[in-house]
This record gives structure tokens, sequence and C-alpha cells, in this order.
């Protein structure tokens, strides 16, 4: 017995642990380089150098992409760890592993330790959320603030504890600070929608809540800086956040990243795979018992998010990242009920086995057919645990073993999102033009021509400022040993002096332009 106790009461450390474990896999051992990750980290890092918590800036220049509270927690970060990979994604390794450990205790008060377990298992064998919790960008804690605010407005509705008011509104108005007006629009969507189909749509309701006060407390946390920023940019930061960075993106797509609405829906089912191949049998189960509250109140939060995002013009795989807890949710109540004697498998397990079959020869084939890949694709190999996994696990599924089947399918995708960090894509981060080239630039005047990859910036950790053409010469002549960065297409319409030379040229990997660098003749 008091093995037993012991074992529930440190569970919950247990579940930590191990998240932060797999999320913080390899974060100092890949760099950074990735466009987003580069220029969040570059500019936290400008940011702490100047001791500037209010204007963020890219290259010294204005920043108007994402709110600051993912500068600041990596300033914390380069304060204690130093400027560099690890102590940038920090931070998000630890929302992530928070993430994991709220949405188990909250499973486990409102519902049961076993459909607790089950959520955790669910999402900790996500290889997608596992890489959304490694990158250096708002995401992690946007995901963490929004969950821990809209698990608090249940835990608020059915305790009435004034605790839960306080994290629910606190953390809201720390996840505007991640993200922007997202964090109060999405949860205030899930809140409304939960009270009307749950019939508490009432002011007696409402007022539970202390709607107004909440709101005050919000706007307590997030409004000063918002105001602050304005004053000192003269509202441009405000204008190209607003009207470029949420609005644009929700009504146009942005950067090539768009599609028709399956797109969303696929991101979301690669995403929790996996167990994704449940979500049949799970959303039936979930629409049957739709009645009950801890469903209906699951149900609502992530189909809300997943169909937000669908309506938006701009789709990424990360926008729908904070439906997860509450999609592992559902498929880990029909997990948890049912009879594992009686219930049929084969189907789902089938679906499982052959997405997992393919994506070894999937990555094997489509790294050699990218032509500065190619001699790198046997990392594919290091995908084979999860099918082999799955394979195991459809054997036991025949030997009636459903439930260590169920073990051994997602502790393969534990294993895969590992090996993934610490083996594979430290093998391809190694071809990116910037790892092959930084030691060329490292004491030397630098000069970026139109266009660069913004992991220059971070990792020569000082600012490379704009050149023209008509510049070219006069900077060689000052500077007889500076670069200057380019990409190819940049480069296109440009007629080089004879002087000078393209030194070297590598394509970016995992994006479209060509890196280049040109010094003057030797």
């Amino acid at each position: 017995m008091k093995s037993k106790f012991n074992t529930q009461r440190y569970f919950p450390l247990i579940v930590f642990v191990i998240a932060l474990a797999i999320y913080m896999s390899n974060i100092g051992g890949v760099s950074i380089y990735i466009l987003d990750e580069a220029k969040n980290a570059a500019c936290a890092r400008e940011m702490f150098e100047k001791g500037d918590l209010v204007v963020p800036t890219f290259n010294h220049v204005l920043r108007t992409d994402k709110p600051p509270l993912h500068y600041f927690f990596m300033m914390i970060s380069y304060s204690i760890f130093g400027v560099n990979p690890f102590a940038a994604r920090f931070f998000s390794a630890v929302f992530g592993a928070l993430t994991v450990l709220i949405t188990y205790l909250f499973v486990k008060k409102f519902k049961d330790p076993k459909t607790a377990f089950w959520s955790v298992f669910v999402l900790l064998s996500s290889i997608h959320l596992s890489i959304q919790f490694h990158l250096a960008v708002p995401d992690p804690y946007l995901i963490f603030f929004l969950t821990a605010g809209i698990l608090s407005f249940y835990a608020a509705l059915k305790t009435e504890k004034k605790i839960y008011l306080l994290a629910l509104y606190t953390s809201i108005g720390l996840g505007t600070l991640s993200k922007g007006p997202v964090a109060i629009g999405l949860a205030g969507l899930i809140f409304l929608l939960f009270l009307i189909f749950s019939k508490r749509f009432t002011w007696k309701e409402i007022k539970k809540l202390r709607p107004f006060s909440g709101a005050a407390l919000v706007l307590l946390i997030a409004l000063p800086w918002f105001v602050f920023n304005g004053l000192q940019t003269n509202w441009e930061w405000t204008e190209g956040f607003f009207f470029k960075h949420n609005f644009g993106r929700f009504t146009s797509e942005m950067e090539g990243h768009g599609g028709i609405f399956l797109i969303t829906i696929l991101f979301v089912f690669i995403g929790l795979f996996p167990f994704s191949v449940f979500w049949i049998q799970a959303f039936k189960n979930a629409f049957k018992n739709r009645k009950d509250d801890f469903m209906l109140f699951n149900l609502i939060a992530g189909l809300t998010i997943v169909v937000f995002f669908t309506i938006s013009q701009t789709k990424l795989p990360n926008y729908t990242v904070p439906s997860y807890p509450y999609l592992a949710i559902i498929t880990a109540i029909w997990l948890s009920n049912i009879n594992l004697k009686e219930i049929k498998l084969n189907g789902s397990f089938m679906g499982m086995l052959v997405l997992s079959i393919i994506i070894v020869p999937g990555i094997y084939f489509g790294l050699k057919f990218d032509s500065a890949l190619a001699h790198v694709n046997y990392i594919a190999w290091y995908f084979l645990p999860l099918p082999l996994g799955v394979i195991a696990a459809f054997v036991l599924l025949k030997k009636d073993k459903k439930e260590i089947a169920l073990y051994t399918s997602g502790i393969s995708g534990m294993i895969v999102a590992m090996i993934f960090f610490v083996f594979a894509f430290p093998v391809i981060d190694q071809q990116n033009p910037v790892a092959k080239s930084i030691h060329l630039l490292e004491g030397k005047e630098v000069r970026h021509f139109r266009k660069f990859n913004p992991s220059y910036s971070f990792y020569l950790q000082k600012e490379v400022p704009p050149i023209a053409e008509n510049e070219f010469e006069t900077f060689f002549e000052e500077f007889p040993d500076g670069i200057i960065i380019s990409t190819k297409k940049r480069l296109r319409d440009v007629t080089l002096p004879e002087s000078m030379e393209i030194s070297f040229s590598a394509r970016d990997i995992l994006e479209n332009p060509t890196t280049v660098l040109i010094r003057k003749k030797n």
C-alpha cells in the first residue's frame, strides 16, 4: 500500500521529468537556423544587450512580428547560460513540460487518474509536439498559457474557487503577451460556446466568472507593455503587429502558407500521430456523451481551435497545436473506458502500421531528390524505430495483448522524437549554409545586400548593416577582407565587378533561398 501511495503521490513529478527529458533532448546540439527561430533568438539577444524591455529589434530594425514574453524569458536564460542555442530554447522545453503536467493534473482532478495517464501518454507520443517545444519561438509560451487559462475556466466554473479565476485571467494576460489578441479571442470563443451549449449562458453563471474584474486583470498584465511600446515606436510596432501579423495573416495568405481547409485537418492528424488513428472511435464516443460537461468542454475547446485556424487564410502546422491537449483528452477518455477484451482495434492499428511503414522510404526518397540533402538521406533509417514499434504492437494485438500494443506504439513515438533531435536533425543541421560558412565571417566586417539568413545575425552577435550595389567597391576598398552576404535570387540583376567573386554558395536547408557570400578576389 505504501509503495502504491508514493507512486500516485509522485506521479505528477514523474510526468514532468519525462516530458522535460523529451523536450530538452539535445536543445543545445543543433544550431539556431530555422528562420523564425533565428529572428526570435537574435531579437532577444539585441534586447538583452541593450537592456531594452520595450522595443524589439532584429538586426537593429524594429521587429513587429510578436509581443515580448518569449523575448523576456530568453533574456533571463541568456543571463544564466549565455547567448547560445540551449539558452534560447530552454524555456520552450520547460513550458512544454508544464503544459503536459497541467493537462495531467486537470484530467486527474475532473475525471480520473487513468484518463489523465492516457492524456499525457498521447501528448508525449506526438513527435510534432516535441518539435514545437524544441523551438525558440513564441508558440510554446502561448500553448502553455492558453491551456492554463482554458483549463482554469472549467475549474473555476466547477469549483467556484477564486484561485482558478486568478489563474484564468493571469494566464490569458500572459498569453496575450506571448502572441497577441489570439489568446483572448480563442479563449473567449471557447468560453462563450461552452456556456451556450452547456446551457449556462445566464447572468448568474457569468457573474461567477467575474468578467469585469477579470478583464481588468488581463489589461493590467498586457496593456502597459503595448502602450509603452507604442509611445516609444510612435505606434509603428502597433500598426505592423495588429494589422499585418494578425488581421493580415487571418484574412489573406502570407509567405506562401495557404491552402484548402483540409490542410489544417491533415496538420492536426499528423501532429498527434500515432494515436490520431483512433479519432473515429474517440469522436464518435465524444459526440455520444456530449451531455457530460467534461466531454463537452474538451470537444468544444479542441474543435474551436481547429476550426478557427481552418478558416484562417494563412495555414501553418504550429497554429493548431493549442488544440492538442483537448484532442488528447478526448482520445484518452475513449482509451480509458473501452473494454480491450471486446473491442476490435485491427482497422486502426492497420492504418497506424501503413502510415508508419511509409515514413522511412518517404523520408529516404524525399531527401534523395533534394540536391542539398541527397548525400545524407541515410538518416531516414533513424526513423525505423517507429514502424518497428508499430509492427511489434500489431503482433501484440494479434496475440490479444492490446494494452501492451498501445503502450508499444506510443513509446515508439517518444523514442523517435528523441532520436530525431539527438541523431537525425544534427546531420541535417550541419548542411545549412550558416553552419558551413560562419567561420569565414568571424572577425571581419560584414554587410548584407537586400536579404540574408537571419542566423548569421545570431551567431555573429552584431549588426549586419545593409549595403547598396553602388557601395560594393567602396566597402572592399575600406575592408579588403570584408564579406557581403546575399542570396542568389537577389543578385540576378547585379553584375559584380571583376575584382569581386562569389566565394561561397549553398541552398538554405528547409528554406528556398540560396545563400551566397561575396568577397574581394585575392
